[in-house]
């Protein structure tokens, strides 16, 4: 279950998200392979990804008002917010847009590496867009709260958030190769200006022991 659950089924379903999608990341996906939109909230990349040429659109979210919004106003991808439905196939690509940092907790963030690593294929892609604490002062207090024993957690309102050190996600998809990082300014969903930090990485080849 959600650190946030109760959040994301109200306030923060009405949020309005902004991390934008670097194109030239995904030149190397097939126009038909499998795409999903991990912690897709209302479907806002399915229009970009669309544009982009991809058909095989699918977006999972447990928040049933966020899904519901995406089949309204982003219908052209599958959504759901059954984790059997999600797990039925295989992905090529697996976009995480400021998904563990509504996903505090390091139990949390291990279950969805372990589910990400479940459902790709040897050289899928994973494209994540999120925060780390080196560069956003502002945040400075806000990180001494130190919510779940975790420098740089903390309360915002009724949800807790989490921005991560640099090397975060490099340790938790150790099964995968960074290919590419960039920084950017932007803003969070609250509308603070904020660096964002996106990673690329390719799934790793399994060891047969050979």
């Amino acid at each position: 279950m959600s650190q946030n659950q109760d959040y994301w089924l109200n306030e923060g379903s009405k949020k309005t998200f902004s991390h934008p999608l670097l194109k030239d990341w995904l030149t190397r996906i097939e126009a038909d392979g499998n795409i999903v939109d991990l912690g897709c909230g209302y479907g806002r990349l399915t229009p970009e990804l669309q544009k982009l040429g991809f058909t095989c659109l699918y977006g999972y979210d447990f928040s049933l008002p966020q899904v519901q919004r995406a089949r309204q106003e982003n219908p052209a991808a599958s959504y759901t917010t059954d984790i059997a439905a999600l797990t039925a196939r295989d992905y090529d690509l697996v976009i995480c847009f400021a998904l563990f940092t509504c996903c505090p907790s390091d139990a949390e963030q291990s279950q969805l590496a372990s589910l990400i690593d479940t459902i790709t294929r040897q050289g899928a892609t994973l494209y994540i867009s999120d925060y780390e604490t080196d560069d956003n002062p502002h945040y400075g207090a806000r990180y001494e709260q130190r919510e779940l024993n975790c420098y740089g957690c903390f309360k915002s309102g009724t949800a807790t958030f989490r921005h991560h050190d640099a090397g975060h996600f490099v340790r938790l998809f150790q099964g995968w190769d960074k290919t590419a990082e960039r920084a950017l300014k932007g803003r969070t969903m609250n509308g603070n200006a904020i660096t964002l930090h996106q990673y690329l990485f390719t799934k790793k080849q399994a060891d047969n022991g050979t």
